[in-house]
């Protein structure tokens, strides 16, 4: 008979082997003094083999230190079943190896072989038309299904055994882009299951399910799970379950999170002292990142700052929005500490509605506002512009000859030639000036809240992003150091917590808010918050009951108003405009009116709030501008309620510091000039910083 000792170190060790590798410390890859690494996307099964030692020597010439290969390459790997060819892949890490370049492997679940989509058709995703998709794109497989999984873990598994202790291998990247791309949903029988499965482990009795999915309404009673389909808008006469939609988008994104969890386990297995990531798209709601923070050593993202879709200034189609990638730098960052981009674009691209060339500059510019958010990596997509495919208009780092350096490769190489020379220069244990630290603010943001809120926008001219925007964008007017921050940090560790819209809440969040303010924060929270409960439900009380006590005011009533109507608001003599969505408030005794109404039939009732509570301050505005200029006054009032001093920085002007260094970056159309004290010393740039300049120096 076995000990107690032995039956429970047996115990230990079975978990042990069961359990999901977690990530590690992001200090154990990326060192402090290296600062930031760049590097380049390479398709050696695209390119003739003789042409791979010229291309690998050419990437180490621009000045790149490592290379990104594998991610589209399944049927390279794997060109019949079972039978698997890495011969090709090992020598371009070697190759790689005798010029110095570390390399990061992918997984490439991202494009199954054909011979595996025709043997099992069941794995390709059925969108919501009831369409199955066809082999021939990427994205097309549906990582719910187990059979797919299967052979996900297969060829995982023979990577990672003959790359797995390569010393030159520092990395793994899982999949691409996890998503389906225009169709983000499957509706597959395996989804179905999955979701229907999800549902009982949540509500555990199918009534729990129709009262918190408020099925008495239009008699959507459920007797069963296996009644429950996943809602597609697209077989509804009228508007689909609202609380069923947000719990498939919960499933949606914790199922993408599984199988990430599920192929770094896979790796782990078989890694040593490698870490691993995914890359995620750019503020694309429907996966959500922080439930992979443990499963990831660092969270990576795609930029692709130029394809069409910002077009404010003269030149912004040109640079790109800088306050929204720096939104994800500082969302990315907060996750599990260590965040990089693991796509950059480094030209023209195809895709996007106009492909606009991207303004001199505004390339090396990116890389540089990556380094000032505290990126530990830059990765180019991708070495070689394409000779054919989907992508022959996407600009590469060298043009179609192969050899000639693009624009934009020359602007990595000079990037690289910036860090380098910051390398020279850093200090280790700089601490941040004491001006830049008292501006600390915490985002608080939860992805769970945008879909509830794009869910039911209650008018047409609600913007989701616009909303969070016009507060992201006044901080880094002021030069304030933000997190994009979720609800599992602590908010004690910063002295401003900014919340807007946040319309899901509950009871212990309230009280988390209130003891912040209490304790001395200075919390600002806007229209919509706390609408609703977590299962989307109103409160049965007033309009926001949970927050009425903390913001010292009752809401009312709110209005929204047709486009083009504009209405008014005054602070003090300053008149706004607004037209999406405006609360009119009744404050309490104690509470201080800041903003009332010009117009309408409510003209002179109040649209914003502000009170002491303990030793911090609380304001609530009710209404948005229509420019964000009444955001950035309010905030700036808050500040200046702390005592803590603000800069007045143009919108698209970013300066941040990091590591003992200053970097400016200007997305505007106009020069600025970088606010540089006495005595500082200019490292790279001018004190004028150029449209798509960088200017960088050190105090």
């Amino acid at each position: 008979m076995k000990s107690k000792r032995s039956v429970l170190l047996a115990l230990v060790l079975i978990l042990s082997a069961s359990a999901p590798a977690l990530s590690q410390s992001s200090s154990q890859f990326f060192r402090e003094p290296d600062l930031m690494t760049i590097g380049v996307y390479y398709y050696p099964e695209a390119w003739d083999k003789g042409q791979w030692p010229r291309d690998i020597a050419n990437i180490k010439k621009l000045g790149m230190e490592f290379i990104h290969m594998g991610e589209f390459a399944w049927v390279f790997m794997e060109p019949k079943e079972g039978e698997f060819d890495l011969d090709w892949l090992a020598e371009n890490v070697e190759l790689a190896t005798k010029q110095g370049l570390k390399v990061i492997l992918c997984t490439p679940s991202a494009t199954p072989p054909v011979w595996l989509t025709k043997k099992h058709p069941e794995v390709l995703m059925i969108d919501a038309s009831g369409r199955r998709q066809k082999h021939g794109a990427r994205q097309h497989a549906c990582w719910s299904v187990d059979v797919y999984r299967k052979y996900v873990e297969r060829i995982n598994t023979e990577l990672a055994k003959r790359f797995g202790n390569n010393p030159n291998v520092v990395g793994w990247q899982i999949d691409n882009e996890l998503t389906h791309y225009g169709k983000p949903y499957c509706y597959c029988p395996h989804c179905q299951a999955k979701f229907r499965e999800w549902l009982k482990g949540k509500y555990g009795r199918v009534e729990n399910l129709n009262r918190d999915w408020g099925n008495a309404f239009w008699s959507q009673q459920y007797q069963n799970f296996e009644q429950i389909d996943i809602p597609n808008a697209q077989e509804f006469v009228a508007l689909p379950n609202p609380h069923a939609i947000l719990d498939h988008q919960r499933w949606f994104a914790e199922e993408a999170a599984d199988y990430i969890r599920f192929q770094a386990s896979t790796l782990r297995k078989h890694a040593r002292n490698q870490w691993v990531t995914t890359n995620f798209i750019n503020r694309y709601p429907p996966v959500s990142p922080p439930l992979s923070g443990r499963d990831l050593d660092i969270i990576t993202w795609s930029l692709y700052p130029v394809a069409g879709f910002y077009q404010d200034g003269a030149e912004g189609f040109r640079m790109g929005d800088g306050a929204a990638m720096s939104w994800m730098h500082d969302y990315a960052r907060t996750i599990n500490g260590a965040q990089g981009v693991m796509e950059m674009q480094p030209g023209q691209v195809n895709w996007g509605p106009v492909n606009a060339q991207p303004y001199p500059g505004a390339i090396r510019m990116w890389i540089m506002r990556a380094f000032a958010a505290g990126s530990k990596l830059v990765c180019t997509y991708r070495y070689r512009q394409p000779l054919f495919g989907n992508e022959q208009y996407h600009y590469g780092v060298v043009g179609t000859d192969g050899v000639t350096p693009s624009v934009g490769g020359r602007q990595f190489a000079q990037a690289m030639q910036d860090v380098q020379t910051l390398r020279k220069l850093y200090r280790p244990n700089s601490k941040a000036p004491a001006r830049y630290a008292a501006r600390r603010t915490a985002f608080l943001y939860n992805v769970e809240n945008q879909w509830n809120l794009d869910n039911h926008t209650q008018t047409t001219r609600w913007d989701t992003w616009g909303h969070l925007f016009k507060y992201y964008r006044a901080l880094k007017g002021f030069g304030a150091p933000v997190d994009v921050i979720t609800e599992d940090k602590d908010f004690a560790q910063y002295p401003f917590l900014v919340a807007p819209a946040y319309q899901l809440a509950d009871e212990k969040l309230v009280r988390r808010w209130t003891e912040y303010v209490e304790n001395g924060g200075h919390l600002v929270l806007s229209l919509r918050t706390a609408q609703k409960d977590r299962r989307g439900h109103l409160w049965e009380g007033e309009y926001a009951a949970p927050i009425l006590d903390l913001i010292g005011a009752s809401v009312e009533s709110y209005d929204v108003l047709p486009d083009p109507l504009k209405g008014k608001a005054r602070a003090g003599q300053k008149v706004y405009e607004w037209g999406v969505w405006g609360e009119s408030l009744k404050p309490k005794p104690g509470t201080t009116t800041l903003v009332t109404y010009e117009d309408q039939f409510y003209a002179g009732n109040v649209a914003a709030v502000t009170r002491r509570m303990g030793r911090g301050t609380v304001t609530y505005v009710g209404v948005e501008s229509l420019t964000g200029e009444l955001e950035r006054d309010l905030l700036r009032r808050v500040f200046a309620s702390a005592n803590v001093g603000v800069e007045n920085y143009e919108d698209q002007f970013l300066v941040d510091w990091r590591d003992g260094f200053w970097v400016a970056t200007n997305f505007t159309s106009k020069k600025q000039v970088a606010p540089i004290l006495p005595g500082a010393k200019i490292l790279i740039g001018t004190r004028l910083v150029e449209p798509a300049g960088v200017t960088v120096w050190s105090e």
